[in-house]
């Protein structure tokens, strides 16, 4: 049976994630250091929560996950 409610979670986390990365890219072509190591601290933070709450998923498949872009994310 699917929890609804933590899957839909779980995107989200990931949807965050990835407009983080697409953040970084942007601080990092405004050539803005600090925000870049802050936005990077911050996506780490969400991905250790995924990964703590789906333990089941290996870094590999959080990385495709991750890299797996829809529109600017």
């Amino acid at each position: 049976m699917i929890d609804f409610e933590s899957h839909e979670r779980h995107c989200e986390i990931l949807a965050l994630v990835k407009m983080m990365q697409y953040a970084g890219q942007i601080a990092s072509g405004l050539d803005t250091p600090q925000a870049v190591f802050l936005i990077k601290e911050a996506q780490d933070a969400l991905l250790s929560v995924l990964k703590t709450e789906r333990a089941a998923l290996s870094n590999a498949h959080l990385g495709g996950l991750v890299s797996d872009t829809h529109g600017h994310c």
